[in-house]
């Protein structure tokens, strides 16, 4: 029986790696957005080359850290003759995985924004996750008064499950999360 749900475990983890795989983006090119843009989901949607929803969701997480909720992983200091040069010059460095810049500046995530912080005089690097979130899920279904053993995989927003009743595989079920908060 374990044996069962362990295989099925391993089958739906390997294809929501693929799934995952195939959906996200490799981190690129970290991506100069000018500051006022930084907290608009079309223009970021845009620049970004995200879904609407992702769009929203970047756009909060840096309107919070620009609120100062969220405190930065690490501070760099830079030589720049203007401040748009500097996050140029900070895109490059990030991108050519520069080995003077801090850890957390050169960490791989789904999107990177650099942005000309112009109300601070300094530039903003946002390490931007959508898709991290990989979960293993077991518990218990019940249909028409037959109990079956759930065993599923979530990677970010999709959820993919299967009812087992003993050995046998009873059905099988695929979730898309439309909106989290």
């Amino acid at each position: 029986m374990w044996l069962i749900c362990a295989a099925v475990v391993i089958i739906v983890a390997a294809v929501g790696y693929l799934y995952v795989s195939h959906v996200k983006t490799q981190q690129g090119a970290a991506t100069v957005v000018s500051y006022p843009d930084t907290t608009k989901p079309a223009v970021l949607e845009k620049t970004l080359s995200v879904t609407e929803q992702e769009s929203d969701e970047i756009a909060g997480k840096i309107a919070d850290a620009q609120s100062g909720s969220i405190k930065p992983a690490a501070t760099y200091y830079i030589t720049a003759p203007t401040l748009a040069q500097a996050a140029t010059k900070t895109a490059t460095a990030i991108n050519n995985r520069d080995t003077t810049l801090p850890k957390a500046a050169t960490e791989t995530s789904d999107r990177t924004v650099v942005t000309a912080n112009t109300d601070q005089q300094k530039v903003d690097v946002y390490k931007i996750n959508l898709r991290n979130n990989h979960k293993i899920l077991a518990g218990a279904t019940v249909i028409d008064s037959k109990y079956y053993e759930t065993v599923g995989y979530q990677a970010g927003r999709v959820t993919a499950l299967a009812q087992l009743q003993g050995t046998t595989v009873k059905g099988g079920t695929v979730l898309y999360t439309v909106k989290q908060w």
